[in-house]
């Protein structure tokens, strides 16, 4: 015990002692935390080797769903079981892909927790596609300057009322700017169809896209609760947004122009019944149609009421092929027993309503008049058409209209000798002057009946007249004397524009030679602003460029909505849910917009997926 103190320090000293006590010191610290540390960096590493090889099957079903909607194929099948010859368009493409994919392959033979062939993942992957492309549309839209709505409905196979938006707007792109129709998607307004419930719809819409602010026009089609001028959709709508110009349709202005002139008068009231009904004559017998492709070889198109070209098209085939038709009924009543009774006597009904040279010459001067007012047509129906050059178009059909009055001695011996080429007579004995002094009479009727109307429907402009402030054939006048009314009709709009700067800005563009020599239209002019990089040179005029692009002239594109939706939601595939239904009609219309995205293909999937793992899933999709 007396050595005791001295053998415990030199014990402390020792080597031994010392390593000792830093083992034991550091015993269950150090090594634990190595330890964990990289076990955690093992398994970070193999979950996110695994969430890549997630994100990569992904990407074939994100490639199966795009293909599917844009090509509006159905999705699924009757039976999708495991022993089923055809488990439906996704499933059996996805099974294609594997073909030349062994990491699809395999993870469709082993896979028990998520592989991605059932209806509510299908369901998902179409939003968050659909998803994607609002998203961008929004994005565009927030960066344009003005907006306008164009809104119709329709009943789909199972009798709801679908409601389709459209928002008009002029992007900028990388070279120039453009204007853009962007599809929404639809709703289902079946429950409340009148006035305040659809604008209370549109302006949620507005909301949602935060444009409400920058609503400069409107324009609806469809039911008559919506372009009611006292307590109509377009009514509620300024109440909200005073600026919100609301401009017909001016397609269906025309289809009711022409409808009217066809009811001006008896004789061509008949004469349209009786053609429309040579039109379904054929149509409701597969017999009397055999006999048409045997004889004629061409069939008559069915005239619809709400689409005038389509009579165009039915007077222009009788007209081209009226000596067959009569050869047609020839054979009909010469061979009355291989026909029933009311075959043969609507054939021979036919057959003199043909042969009557009065018939000859409705079809000849309704044919010449179509053939201005289909043109007309076409213009009014395309989908980015300014409405400036609308109305110049408008403005060239009734000129055309009142020329074609001062051409009738011209039309009249022409029309004479069609007479006398297919062997018509008249009916009755008149003589000869008077009936062409009574012809003159009906066919200036029928052009100034139409004149008027389009007159009437088309030329209550006052509020339009800031249009003319970018006419570019008239900047050379304007330069000489600016028009101060056209820029008042601009007040409405006064919270967008410095009125003193717009003034400036146009009298420098209607000055520019260049201008003048190298802009024809409103869209060339903007466009030529933009490569120029001259938008911050003349802000006010550009934004009034864009104003006049933006104010829409028809709502075509809401019809080409309806044409998709027929194709998507068919009487086999009626049961879509409503938000499958949109988001399908949302990739397959804005298909252009679908291409631009997958362009750069890894960011188009990362947003497709971020959207997708924002719902729980049962496989990871998260990088840590």
């Amino acid at each position: 015990m007396k050595n005791l103190q001295r053998s415990l320090s030199k014990h402390e000293r020792s080597t031994t002692h010392i390593q000792s006590q830093i083992a034991l010191k550091t015993f269950g610290i150090s090594r634990i935390d190595l330890a964990l540390d990289e076990q955690r960096r093992l398994n970070i590493s193999i979950h996110n080797a695994k969430v890549k090889e997630n994100r990569e099957i992904l990407k074939d079903l994100i490639n199966a769903t795009c293909f599917l909607a844009k090509q509006q194929l159905a999705f699924r099948g009757n039976d999708e079981s495991t022993g089923s010859a055809n488990r439906g368009n996704y499933v059996e493409l996805l099974y294609a892909f594997a073909e030349k994919d062994d990491r699809l392959a395999r993870h469709l033979e082993t896979s028990t927790v998520f592989s991605g062939l059932s209806n509510r993942i299908q369901n998902d992957l179409i939003k968050a596609v659909g998803d994607v492309i609002t998203n961008d549309i929004k994005k565009e839209i927030s960066a344009a300057p003005f907006v306008a709505v164009e809104v119709d409905e329709t009943t789909d196979v199972t009798n709801k009322a679908q409601i389709s938006v459209i928002l008009r707007y002029v992007a900028k792109t990388e070279a120039d700017c453009e204007v853009k129709e962007a599809f929404l998607g639809f709703d289902d307004m079946s429950a409340d169809r009148r006035a305040p419930a659809i604008a209370e719809y549109v302006l949620g819409v507005l909301e949602k896209y935060n444009c409400v602010d920058k609503l400069v026009a409107q324009t609806y089609d469809g039911a008559a609760v919506m372009a009611s001028e006292l307590n109509g959709v377009q009514a509620k709508i300024k109440e909200k947004v005073p600026e919100a110009m609301f401009t017909h349709f001016y397609a269906h202005k025309l289809n009711l122009v022409l409808l009217h002139s066809a009811k001006c008068m008896p004789e061509s009231r008949t004469f349209f019944k009786t053609a429309e009904g040579l039109g379904a004559f054929f149509s409701k017998s597969t017999k009397r149609t055999h006999l048409l492709d045997d004889v004629v070889k061409r069939r008559l198109p069915r005239a619809a009421p709400t689409r005038w070209s389509s009579n165009s098209r039915l007077l222009q085939t009788i007209s081209m092929h009226q000596n067959d038709l009569r050869a047609l009924f020839h054979i009909i009543m010469e061979n009355p027993d291989s026909w029933d009774n009311d075959t043969l006597m609507m054939a021979a009904g036919y057959d003199r309503w043909l042969s009557n040279a009065s018939t000859c010459f409705l079809l000849t001067a309704y044919e010449r008049i179509f053939n201005e007012t289909d043109a007309l047509f076409k213009v009014l129906q395309n989908k980015v058409m300014d409405i400036e050059y609308c109305l110049a178009r408008i403005h060239d059909t009734v000129a055309a209209l009142g020329h074609m009055r001062l051409e009738f001695d011209s039309f009249y011996d022409r029309f004479e000798q069609k007479c006398s080429a297919l062997g018509l007579t008249e009916s009755g004995n008149r003589v000869r002057q008077s009936v062409r002094d009574k012809r003159r009479q009906v066919f200036c009727f029928i052009l100034d009946n139409i004149s008027d109307q389009m007159k009437a429907r088309f030329d209550h402009f006052g509020e339009l007249a800031f249009l003319g402030l970018v006419d570019c054939a008239k900047f050379s006048e304007m330069s000489q004397h600016f028009d101060e009314m056209k820029l008042q009709s601009l007040s409405k709009y006064a919270k967008f524009f410095d009125f003193v700067r717009l003034k400036a800005d146009l009298i420098g563009l209607y000055s520019s030679q260049t201008v003048r020599n190298e802009c024809k239209s409103p869209g060339q002019l903007l466009n030529f602003l933009a490569q120029k990089d001259l938008i911050q040179t003349v802000p006010e005029a550009t934004k009034l460029l864009q104003l006049v692009l933006t104010v829409p002239a028809t709502t075509a594109s809401v019809e080409r909505s309806f044409s998709a939706l027929k194709r998507i939601k068919t009487y086999s595939r009626n049961r879509t849910d409503q938000g499958r239904l949109s988001s399908l009609a949302v990739i397959s219309i804005e298909m252009q917009r679908l291409l631009k995205l997958k362009e750069d293909r890894e960011d188009f999937y990362k947003k497709v997926t971020d959207i997708f793992v924002q719902k729980d899933r049962r496989m990871d999709f998260i990088y840590k």
